[in-house]
């Protein structure tokens, strides 16, 4: 079930693959506690 557009040789990432790694990026960061807090 992929779009037409896709080429299924070469492999993009969706955005929402990169908002997932860009979480876990994050999570382990405040975990490592490199960030101490996030301000929000």
């Amino acid at each position: 079930m992929s779009s037409p557009n896709e080429a299924p040789a070469k492999r993009r990432i969706s955005l929402d693959e990169w908002a997932v790694i860009a979480a876990l990026v994050l999570a382990l960061i405040v975990r490592v506690g490199i960030l101490k807090q996030v301000p929000w």
